[in-house]
């Protein structure tokens, strides 16, 4: 008597065989890739001034309302990975078992009979009789990396070989690799975030401010679950998260590309930070000069450099240093703002800043030095203009560039070089947490993998049967392959040359 399924059961098999259907796989797919023309058509996390420049105001609503700005942080894009993710796991958990058995199993023994349906077969005979036979027969065999397997109580002398059984998991490995990518993916959307800090020289800062706020943090938050830990900047008018340590910018420099004769183009060529990290107690931790491309990374949030500017309205100081003439190393390194002087011992000497320019060139033939306004504020060459004094009196007045090695000649045996001049500019920091960044890595390693193994891998398999006729042995071999049959047809035809010879 047939037992009738319940409703589970009911459910659960249709639910198994919706998420089974490669129909399903393919319309996800098809989805996916106009929601990623979309993504890449639409520029993602920018200002909405940007936007409405671009779009009309009922647009700019429509797509905001859409999710279009942060495509891939809306959560019908995360059910669109969830629902591909099931579709690839059920799929292959579906058809595994099969393939696993044709991996793991050896062939079965044939017949004569079981022979004639193999695509490849051919019959030689062997004078030396069925011993020298089988052992040419297994020698040509395991010099191809061939597992051989014999098979016993058949009325013949009869073994099976085979080898690439393993390519057949290409496309599981291949699916994996999917499956790993989306997980991480949906790490990295769920828990991950990014953000942005603009960060003054010699200041800090335990927060960043957000380019799209965590989906688990709203998430919980909308349930009430929990509270969330993004906060709202009102000065700021954005988002921000807190940090658990403190980020610091040291400095913050950019070079300039050079003209033939050595002169700063006002082209920048390579700008840089050098950040610290504290921890909350004001220890600390580490410092790192980060580049474009070569980023800062703690405790998974990573800090890139961006891009820079100089802060308004900001006063500065001059980085000096002071050393005797024809002396080795720095000298001494003095730090000086415009307007106020300090005293260096290793000279009996006050130097007083007394003005500064974002850009000076030194006539090479008089010496004099030529101010210039820069549109954009950038330090191209900056000068700054000292006067030095012993006790109140003044000695004298000179003005140095940054690109100054030896000049000016001071009147006195020892040289003053600018090395810096900061306080004035701020370095921007692109700031990420991705964590599902290495199971990505992970499944893009896999996905080269998996592709080699499906594309040139064959299992390929051959039964070698003998039998004895009138003091000959008579040998059947015959084989197949699920790939690349003209290789292995080659493959075939040399290994029967062999068997025969």
């Amino acid at each position: 008597m047939e037992t009738r399924k319940g409703f589970i059961e009911v459910l659960a098999d249709n639910v198994w065989k919706f998420f089974s259907s490669v129909k399903l796989a393919v319309v996800l797919l098809i989805i996916l890739a106009i929601v990623s023309i979309i993504g890449t058509v639409i520029q993602q996390n920018e200002s909405p001034d940007k936007y409405l420049l671009e779009y009309s105001q009922s647009t700019v609503q429509l797509f905001e309302m859409l999710g279009f700005f942060d495509m891939y942080h809306t959560w019908w894009f995360v059910l669109l990975l969830l629902l591909l993710t099931a579709n690839l796991m059920v799929c292959s958990l579906e058809r595994f078992p099969h393939t696993w058995k044709a991996v793991t199993t050896p062939p079965m023994p044939r017949d004569d009979a079981g022979l004639k349906d193999l695509p490849y077969r051919k019959e030689i005979s062997v004078r030396s009789g069925l011993d020298k036979a089988k052992m040419r027969a297994v020698g040509a065999l395991k010099a191809r990396r061939y597992s051989v397997t014999e098979h016993q109580g058949t009325g013949a002398m009869q073994f099976s070989a085979q080898k690439g059984a393993y390519s057949r998991l290409g496309v599981y490995i291949t699916h994996s690799s999917i499956i790993l990518v989306f997980l991480g993916a949906l790490l990295g959307a769920l828990f991950g975030y990014k953000a942005f800090l603009s960060l003054p020289e010699g200041e800090s800062s335990n927060v960043v401010y957000l380019r799209n706020e965590p989906l688990w943090d709203k998430l919980l938050s909308s349930l009430r679950i929990s509270k969330s830990r993004i906060q709202w900047n009102p000065q700021a008018g954005m988002l921000m998260v807190p940090l658990d340590f403190f980020v610091q910018c040291d400095n913050f420099d950019v070079d300039y590309y050079m003209t033939p004769g050595g002169m700063p183009t006002g082209m920048p060529s390579e700008y840089r930070s050098i950040l610290s990290i504290f921890d909350l107690h004001g220890q600390k931790i580490l410092d790192k000069q980060i580049r474009v491309n070569d980023p800062l990374a703690y405790r998974g949030i990573t800090f890139y450099q961006s891009s820079y500017g100089v802060i308004p309205n900001a006063p500065g100081y001059a980085v000096l240093t002071i050393s005797q003439k024809n002396a080795g190393g720095i000298g001494e390194t003095v730090m000086i703002s415009p307007g106020t002087g300090q005293y260096v011992a290793s000279i009996d000497r006050i130097i007083k800043v007394t003005g500064f320019s974002p850009f000076g060139l030194r006539n090479s033939s008089s010496g004099q030095i030529m101010l210039y306004h820069t549109d954009n504020d950038e330090y191209i060459n900056p000068a700054v203009r000292l006067e030095v004094y012993k006790g109140k009196k003044l000695l004298y007045t000179t003005e140095i560039l940054k690109t100054d090695r030896d000049r000016p000649p001071l009147p006195e045996n020892y040289v003053i070089r600018l090395v810096h001049y900061g306080g004035t500019r701020f370095t921007g920091l692109q700031v990420t947490k991705d964590p599902g960044v290495w199971v990505v890595y992970t499944g893009f390693m896999l996905l080269c993998i998996g592709p080699l193994l499906s594309f040139f891998g064959s299992h390929k398999k051959i039964w070698v049967n003998i039998h004895d006729r009138k003091g000959l042995a008579m040998v059947t071999v015959a084989g197949s392959a699920n790939k690349n049959r003209l290789g292995f047809e080659h493959e075939f035809t040399r290994i029967v040359d062999e068997i025969g010879k």
